[in-house]
């Protein structure tokens, strides 16, 4: 069969701490199949989320804009119809597309691009246009005492971390089902001999390893008997929202700490199994070669690092993600580790490199293609990240080379922080107030300030303002 145009697949998962992976020396987490193709591709080392919190990083990954320019700041902001993605785009220039599994979309456009979506995550009222009532033929209802959403969630969530079938793993079980049941009627259709000529762009996103920490019984005392939790106190000159801390021996025990990392990391051994299964069914039908690969999260998990956990940081373990590119066809099989700053914003404008289509001029990201064709003394080698309404909001992060800093602008009176990632990978040792760091202090904080403002929007999700470019680093 000829095929003038790649495939695409995009592997998405959801709260993969980065260093959680064998590429980045972890000697216990096993996953097989992302190892394949991030040995047989390129992985780019400090890959940044414009957001750690779910919705807004997939709005902007999808989109190739930051949240303050794609419209969603927080986590049940609606993004704009109007604003290109990925799906939408390629499509343009004939691309089929499908979704199965999480794309976390809020509001009522559901689609967003995508000409199919499959899994448990399609919710919306897609414009119904009749208004809830409330009069005495309405339903009443009285919840249960003792349900609901939990109290001190994050100290919860490790304490009742268990061996089982997580609540997600079963959206997530679903939706693979789907992708295989989809990827065998695009290319036979046995049935009617109706398969798709058309080049295929498809995403398989999971909600794995997003707590509640639960994994199948044999993945967990597998781990159970070979990790170990982290167990570290706050950075001095450092402060955040309570909701993240979680303190040993009062909130949670170092039992229960252990159960949930072990936990946490069958999640992720279980989530590459899964990814496994559409590879398998790709080499089934002999379409896997025709395919450029993408592996990317959403944020990463902090699991104890800084005495946190959960999301919503600036620090390592939370903004920067696992991202690798597998394109034999162009690029080969050599392994290849970028070490440049990247930021999620640019998969938009490198898919549209590597299918040789025309990318959005109104876009935040940059093609990485001449950083993996490079070497690419020119660079401009800075990435941001966002929180808005969120807890640790609003704060910005900026990273430049190896210096990174970030603030919180919520009146709240935390420290800056300003970190030395070349002598500092651990980012414990706050250097804002280092006079050595002053002048790069000062031009850090230029960077931010010259941000462009958010996108204001009107009562029907609309943009009022025009896109604004991110500064000109």
């Amino acid at each position: 069969m000829s095929q003038q145009k790649p495939h695409v697949l995009l592997l998405i998962n959801d709260e993969h701490r980065p260093d959680v992976l064998p590429v980045e020396g972890d000697q216990q987490v096993r996953t097989p199949t992302l190892d394949r193709f991030i040995n047989e591709g390129i992985y780019f080392r400090n890959a940044y989320t414009p957001s750690p919190i779910c919705v807004p990083a997939r709005q902007s990954f999808i989109s190739g804009l930051y949240p303050r320019n794609c419209g969603s700041l927080n986590f049940g902001d609606p993004m704009p119809t109007e604003v290109r993605t990925i799906p939408g785009h390629l499509g343009n220039y004939g691309y089929y597309s499908c979704a199965a599994g999480k794309m976390h979309f809020v509001g009522k456009d559901v689609m967003h691009g995508w000409r199919e979506r499959v899994g448990r995550d399609i919710v919306g009222d897609n414009g119904y246009p009749y208004p809830a009532v409330d009069d005495e033929n309405t339903a009443q209802f009285q919840r249960e005492p003792g349900t609901g959403s939990k109290q001190n969630k994050v100290i919860q969530e490790i304490r009742d971390a268990q061996p089982g079938m997580g609540y997600w793993m079963l959206h997530d079980q679903y939706a693979v089902d789907g992708a295989l049941l989809f990827l065998e009627e695009y290319f036979v259709d046995a049935s009617y001999d109706r398969y798709k000529p058309n080049p295929l762009c498809m995403a398989v996103s999971l909600w794995c390893p997003h707590y509640p920490y639960q994994c199948p019984l044999d993945l967990f005392t597998y781990y159970m008997q070979r990790v170990e939790p982290i167990i570290e106190e706050p950075n001095d000159k450092f402060e955040c929202n309570d909701f993240f801390k979680v303190r040993f021996g009062e909130d949670v025990t170092h039992r229960q700490a252990h159960r949930a990392t072990a936990a946490y990391y069958g999640m992720i051994d279980w989530m590459d199994q899964q990814f496994g299964r559409v590879i398998e069914k790709l080499e089934h039908l002999n379409v896997l070669d025709d395919f450029i690969i993408v592996f990317l999260s959403d944020h990463g998990e902090m699991l104890g690092t800084k005495g946190l956990w959960e999301k919503q940081s600036f620090f390592d373990a939370s903004v920067r993600v696992p991202f690798s590119i597998w394109y034999p066809k162009r690029f080969g099989r050599e392994p290849q580790v970028i070490d440049q700053n990247v930021s999620l914003v640019d998969l938009f404008p490198t898919l549209c490199d590597l299918v040789d289509i025309p990318a959005p001029d109104e876009i935040d990201g940059r093609s990485l293609a001449p950083l993996i064709e490079g070497p690419t003394d020119d660079w401009r080698n800075t990435v941001y990240s966002e929180l808005w309404r969120v807890h640790n909001g609003p704060s910005v992060m900026v990273k430049q080379d190896n210096l990174k800093y970030f603030r919180f602008d919520n009146g709240a009176g935390w420290p800056e922080q300003l970190f030395d990632l070349s002598s500092d990978p651990n980012e414990c040792d706050n250097l804002v107030d280092d006079p050595a760091y002053a002048e790069a202090l000062a031009g850090l904080r230029g960077k931010v300030d010259a941000l462009p403002p958010p996108r204001r929007k009107d009562m029907d999700n609309r943009f009022i303002d025009p896109y604004r470019p991110m500064g000109g680093d």
